[in-house]
């Protein structure tokens, strides 16, 4: 089966959207699929998915096709000014808006140097994979990009499209009319937390798979600590790890919340909480930055207080192994919780970007009560008692929490439940 797969994460170096992406096409090759072009994250954001190939000559630039394809729109219909104005500004031609959806289309097909590869490499896929991952949320590019390309490939190829492996946050009226007109078009969709199945009810049939990045499994910490006692193991220039993983620990991540607050500096209210917590926790503190933009909040802290800080480029496997054997996860990471889960670590949430957090917790049975990511400081006593709370729970809740795990991971392969009856 040959696949073209939309939006390959494993660009991005934040851990969960590499996580989830090796392990989709991992599980793509078992099943056999033949990935015969992969859409990148970074791709969708350029809309750079025309190209044949990462490593041959130049892209063509967004400016040329634009002028090129000028004929092409009808000038009643959309002033051609204001929309090479705003491609040029968006380094794309990808429609705001519903209504623009069939006039870009139009433009898009028509426009042969602009479609050749993506033309061949559609015509020549058996059925087209979108992974959805954390995308479908706001009014950005990348998921109206997604949605863009579905539209286009279902009417002008009649190819089979799937949406996988997502959460779907529609509360933007402006992403959630698009999705209204385009998500029933999809031949199989996957929400990868029951929140967003819910909430998509009334657009689409849908049904829930675990995220694919529940296919990494932590090593058990007596033969993780042979190899990771010797020095600068887990360091990952410019930041140092020194973490005895023989002795009791806890991690600490960011929140994707934080890019979207205004005028918001979440340093002083981390640092705060974890000098709270080195009063409270008889045990070792690791920061984890599992995205970039993590980095700025906690290499300051971790330098004031000398604290280790496991790096952005952390191998996947190295992290999962880090975070799934603390003792628990403080954070408002989506996949390092995950992560945390996967080895029995309990988690204690922090508000995100949109409701999976409040997902994670519901569905592994934790509590769910979800501390704000504004107000850490003033929530520090509460995390504090949270975090005895678990601890004093020890080897009994781990091993719900790792049996629950175990049981989700093996419906990450629902995922791809269309593509195997299509194989049969």
């Amino acid at each position: 089966m040959k696949i073209l797969l939309i939006n390959d994460s494993s660009s991005n170096p934040n851990w969960g959207d590499r996580a989830a992406a090796i392990a989709l096409k991992k599980m793509l090759s078992k099943i056999g699929g033949q990935i015969i072009k992969a859409v990148t994250e970074t791709d969708l954001y350029l809309s750079r998915f025309n190209n044949s190939d990462h490593n041959v000559a130049e892209h063509k630039t967004h400016k040329s096709i634009i002028n090129a394809a000028k004929k092409f729109i009808p000038p009643l219909i959309i002033d051609i000014k204001q929309f090479i104005s705003r491609a040029i500004n968006n380094r794309s031609i990808i429609p705001n808006i519903w209504s623009q959806f069939e006039v870009y289309a139009e433009l898009i097909i028509k426009n042969s140097e602009f479609t050749a590869n993506m033309h061949r490499i559609i015509s020549d896929a058996d059925v087209v994979v979108i992974h959805g991952d954390g995308c479908m949320t706001g009014n950005n590019l990348i998921p109206r990009t997604q949605l863009f390309l579905t539209y286009v490939i279902k009417k002008y190829y009649s190819k089979p499209v799937i949406m996988i492996n997502h959460t779907a946050d529609f509360s933007h009226p402006i992403l959630r009319e698009i999705a209204v007109k385009v998500y029933p078009l999809f031949d199989d969709v996957v929400f990868r937390d029951n929140i967003s199945l819910a909430n998509c009810q009334d657009i689409c049939s849908g049904r829930f798979a675990a995220d694919t990045a529940f296919i990494f499994e932590p090593m058990p910490l007596s033969k993780l600590i042979t190899v990771t006692r010797r020095d600068t193991y887990y360091d990952c220039w410019p930041d140092t790890a020194n973490i005895d993983l023989e002795k009791p620990y806890i991690c600490i991540g960011g929140s994707a919340a934080y890019p979207y607050i205004k005028g918001y500096d979440p340093i002083k209210s981390f640092y705060e909480l974890i000098v709270y917590l080195q009063n409270t926790y008889n045990g070792q503190i690791v920061l984890t930055v599992s995205d970039g933009r993590d980095q700025d909040i906690f290499r300051p802290i971790a330098a004031h207080l000398n604290l280790p800080i496991i790096g952005l480029v952390t191998p996947v496997q190295q992290a999962v192994d880090i975070v799934g054997n603390a003792d628990a996860y403080i954070g408002g990471r989506w996949h390092p919780s995950i992560f945390a889960l996967r080895g029995g670590t309990p988690i204690i949430p922090i508000s995100s970007n949109t409701f999976k957090m409040n997902a994670i917790v519901e569905m592994s049975g934790l509590s769910v009560e979800i501390f704000s990511a504004t107000n850490l400081s003033h929530d520090k006593e509460l995390i504090g008692q949270k975090l005895i709370d678990y601890l004093d729970d020890g080897k009994n809740l781990r091993n719900r929490l790792r049996k629950w795990a175990d049981v989700t991971a093996d419906t990450a392969w629902d995922n791809l439940s269309y593509l195997m009856t299509k194989q049969q």
